[in-house]
């Protein structure tokens, strides 16, 4: 079974590197590098199973981080042999031998594995996440730069003054849930068919702050196709549950046990005795 390897990646090309040699020619490998980099990557892109874009300006929690994965989405499923999905960052690594992750995704090949959960959820902080979608975020990133203040400003004068947007999909029924996933061909032909028909429904998240954890997830959870409610990913959120930790080789028998196909996140020097231990399992 052929799969497809969809990364969204900003900096560090070594660490990515890394990463690509885990996997053989059963895998076809889409990346979309942030815009902004300026790192050599000819020694990626010479790569006959690798296929490089560079189209947005990434911000975190921006709009053009949802644009880049449909992109990618897009640019995978046009490959008609690929039949299984993953989206991944390039500082996630395999969780498992490569020989375990096969046999996994044959076995699970009609399976979804989305984290998803109707919204508002009350871990998802100020009206359960429905902040994120009802107002218009000047900056979408807002909190972790300098228009912070502005930003908040902004949404507690929409808050004071009743002013929501509507969202007119799916009766306005919202799941959010994690970014990365592992599915289908046929979820990901589902994502595909919906936005070619409704085109209005991707521009809807623009000025929306972290769109990708409610656009996908809304949209697969309001469709004919059964999910998993489990990512498949072995994240330490650290104490905040905000922030996912850097790995290191004391996650080693955490990852191990995990059972899931990926873990996030790897920092080079940080992590490197961590990966040498998982390429030996």
């Amino acid at each position: 079974m052929r799969q497809a390897l969809l990364i969204t990646a900003y900096q560090d090309i070594c660490q990515l590197k890394r990463l690509l040699e885990r996997f053989d020619a059963d895998f076809e490998v889409f990346i979309h590098l942030d815009k902004r980099c300026r790192e050599d990557l000819q020694s990626i892109g010479c790569r006959q199973n690798v296929h490089l874009m560079s189209r947005y300006n990434v911000e975190w929690g921006d709009y053009n981080h949802l644009k880049a994965i449909v992109l990618l989405m897009a640019e995978a499923y046009a490959h008609s042999d690929l039949e299984y999905f993953h989206l991944i960052t390039g500082s996630d690594y395999p969780a498992m031998p490569l020989a375990d992750l096969k046999a996994f995704c044959e076995r699970h090949k009609e399976d979804n594995y989305v984290e998803h959960f109707p919204l508002p959820h009350k871990e998802w902080g100020w009206e359960g996440g429905l902040n994120r979608i009802q107002y218009w975020w000047l900056r979408p990133n807002g909190h972790r730069t300098s228009g912070a203040w502005l930003t908040r400003k902004l949404n507690s004068l929409q808050r004071r003054l009743g002013l929501k947007r509507n969202f007119p999909y799916f009766g306005g029924t919202l799941y959010g849930g994690g970014t990365y996933w592992s599915v289908s061909r046929k979820a990901v032909g589902t994502a595909m068919d919906y936005l070619q028909q409704h085109p209005d429904y991707l521009r809807r998240f623009h000025h929306t702050s972290i769109a990708e954890e409610i656009c996908l997830p809304t949209l697969w959870a309001n469709s004919d196709i059964p999910l998993t409610n489990n990512y498949m990913r072995y994240i330490d959120w650290g104490p905040d549950g905000a922030n996912p930790l850097v790995l290191t080789e004391k996650h080693f028998e955490a990852i191990k046990a995990s059972g899931t196909l990926f873990a996030r996140k790897m920092e080079r020097g940080l992590s490197d005795k961590l990966m040498d231990m998982l390429d030996h399992l």
